[in-house]
């Protein structure tokens, strides 16, 4: 088992691709909340650069049913990540 401080080390990806290409199942929506500043701790960027790299790979930002922002990727694009 990986120590939790490891697991956890800021700038562990070089970029947000790097980072959900690396994941075993291609997560299909990150919360613009705590997902993103979760993202930008392990690619040691800021928010604003996540979100410019979510849309970049083709995340596009919505609101679920209960108000909540997110980034979702289209179905017609998730074999486009898968290379």
């Amino acid at each position: 088992m990986i120590p939790k401080a490891i697991r956890q080390r800021p700038g562990r990806y070089s970029n947000v691709e790097a980072y959900i290409t690396a994941r075993a199942i291609l997560p299909k929506y990150f919360y613009d909340g705590f997902d993103l500043k979760k993202l930008a701790n392990a690619c040691n960027i800021r928010i604003s650069e996540v979100r410019a790299q979510l849309h970049t790979l083709g995340y596009e930002p919505e609101v679920n049913q209960k108000g909540l922002k997110m980034w979702r990727l289209p179905n017609d694009k998730v074999q486009s990540l898968r290379k």
